[in-house]
């Protein structure tokens, strides 16, 4: 890629990111941190609301492909009109080091980053449902 369209892109991504939403935030009903009740038994619910971390292989300098998608098991959490995860934020060891805005029906809840493996411990990921609240998930590396 040239010089000058890498700079077009990174303009249009940030371009991108200051358009107003497409969703109404009345449509945002619950921000709760919500705990799930028994980890060995999650209910269709729990599931279907709970951050997925996978880390990928680690490269020569300790980055790994970390990405996290929104249910477990299966369970997929739809993006229609009047439900949906409308952010997802990953941390590590407690820092945030990326989040994405997802807009109802055009995203589904994912978040993909390179994560240096070499120099962190846990990552914990928080989804945000309009509906029914945050729900976060950790994992140890």
């Amino acid at each position: 890629m040239q010089r000058r369209d890498a700079i077009k892109l990174a303009a249009l991504a940030a371009l991108a990111t200051t358009c107003a939403s497409a969703y109404e935030e009345k449509l945002i009903v619950n921000k709760k941190k919500m705990e799930i009740q028994d980890p060995t038994k999650m209910t269709e619910l729990e599931l279907k609301h709970s951050p997925e971390i996978k880390v990928g292989a680690v490269d020569a300098q300790g980055f790994a492909l970390v990405e996290v998608n929104i249910g477990q098991k299966g369970v997929i959490h739809p993006s229609i009109d009047n439900h949906w995860i409308y952010e997802i934020e990953l941390l590590a060891d407690g820092k945030k080091v990326a989040s994405v805005s997802l807009e109802p029906t055009a995203s589904r809840g994912y978040l993909a980053t390179r994560i240096n493996t070499k120099t962190t411990k846990m990552l914990s990921a928080t989804s945000r449902c309009n509906l029914h609240g945050d729900y976060t998930a950790s994992i140890t590396l």
